[in-house]
């Protein structure tokens, strides 16, 4: 499997809630302590209860800076490394709840509900086997609970406290599990989607991959019996352009000839383009070049009006430049074709947050939902038999996505297409500048 898709494994879930929620019971723990103990009038040991918790508080603050120092190195752990830091985490906080209760009263305590809380994180986090390792770890600890808790007399005493100290813990552990249930499965699904997304890409890169070493085949085997044609096309054009009644049959060796031509452009152009130019350094250049590259080469640049303000003119970002100017020229030659007569086509470039938006906006006769939903499949084209490879809105996306950007595509039957194209400035894992 793809290293990119195995670290979007749904159980890899993010620590950072995680510590979020243990910081909240730690919270919890020490407001339910301080209203025991300063506003029930309750007596509390503690000195001992303070050392539950202390050992709570930094044994989170640990987990949160190895959290901290893994996100600032890019470096989040893998689905393997969480499942195992979630039942550590598990196993700690049931032993420091199985001593706070044993300080306080043992299952006598409402509050000892709160050790169903683990159990849900289990079951829902860890795979089935640890999971009910967890369960088993839990019930040895309600065990030895029941022998070695220390009572505590005012739960006796005052029946009306325990009662409504049993609806104040069954209510928060109701809130909790469904909010960390909740959590968890918006999380997973999140991450599905993500993977499903990764996967699609995955499988892009690998059709276009295919694309680029079918064309290179081709090219290599098609180069020597086109060759062969052309040169026999050329001394048949030159004996034939000697004898003036063969006029016509000159001109049609003149054709064959300018075919073959065409048919070698088009193959070479196949084996370039559909490359993914993988090997091309990142620079960092202005958006204006980029423009200027775009249209110093574009075979129509009379049909282009640019709009580009001054200060997204001048400013920069980091890629590679043939990969990227290709991608533009790909969408001006849609565009002009889309366009009929002689009317412009729209390209201009916005500055968005931390990104950069290419837009190119033509006033053909657009298309229809069906063909909107299929433009980027590759040998996907709209246009007479002969005019496109059905190449050009593909590998702009496939280009597009390496890049860590996005290709977004608005068009309506009769009202034309305009074709957006996001990356960002400085993309996260980009090569070294050349």
């Amino acid at each position: 499997m793809d290293p990119t898709l195995s670290s979007l494994q749904p159980r890899a879930v993010r620590l950072g809630w995680l510590i979020g929620l243990r910081w909240l019971a730690v919270l919890g723990q020490v407001s339910t302590i301080g209203i025991t103990a300063l506003v029930l009038r309750i007596e509390l040991p503690l000195l001992p209860l303070g050392l539950v918790v202390l050992a709570e508080v930094l044994s989170n603050a640990s987990l949160h800076a190895w959290n901290a120092w893994r996100r600032r190195r890019n470096d989040p752990p893998t689905a393997a490394v969480q499942e195992q830091l979630q039942l550590l985490v598990m196993v700690l906080d049931t032993v420091l709840l199985v001593f706070l209760l044993q300080l306080t009263g043992g299952l006598g305590n409402p509050f000892a509900a709160f050790l169903t809380v683990h159990i849900v994180m289990a079951a829902v986090l860890l795979p089935q086997a640890l999971a009910f390792a967890g369960a088993g770890f839990t019930a040895v600890c309600l065990t030895v609970l029941v022998f070695t808790h220390r009572p505590l007399p005012a739960l006796a005493e005052r029946p009306d406290l325990r009662t409504w100290g049993t609806a104040v813990a069954l209510s928060m552990t109701l809130v909790i599990t469904v909010y960390f249930v909740t959590r968890v499965t918006r999380a997973l699904a999140l991450q599905t989607e993500e993977l499903a997304r990764e996967r699609d890409r995955q499988s892009r890169a690998e059709r276009l991959e295919a694309l680029g070493t079918l064309a290179a085949g081709a090219a290599h085997e098609l180069a020597t019996p086109l060759s062969t044609i052309a040169v026999v096309a050329k001394e048949l054009e030159v004996r034939l352009a000697s004898r003036p009644e063969t006029g016509e049959e000159a001109e049609d060796a003149r054709l064959v000839r300018t075919e073959v031509a065409r048919c070698r452009r088009i193959l070479d152009r196949m084996s370039t383009e559909s490359g993914d130019r993988a090997g091309e350094a990142w620079v960092r250049i202005a958006v204006g070049e980029v423009v200027d590259d775009t249209l110093e080469e574009f075979p129509h640049p009379d049909r282009i009006e640019v709009e580009l303000a001054p200060e997204v003119e001048v400013q920069e970002a980091r890629v590679p430049r043939q990969a990227l100017t290709m991608a533009l020229r790909n969408l001006l030659s849609n565009a002009v074709d889309a366009t009929p007569g002689e009317r412009p086509v729209s390209f201009s470039a916005a500055v968005t947050g931390r990104g950069v938006e290419f837009v190119v906006r033509d006033t053909g006769v657009g298309m229809d939902p069906e063909g909107l939903k299929r433009a980027t499949d590759p040998f996907f084209t709209t246009k007479e038999v002969g005019e496109g490879m059905g190449l050009g809105l593909f590998l702009a996306r496939s280009v597009t996505e390496r890049l860590g950007g996005e290709l977004v595509l608005e068009s309506e039957s009769g009202r034309g297409t305009t074709v957006r194209l996001r990356l960002p400035l400085e993309p996260q894992g980009a090569p070294q500048e050349a």
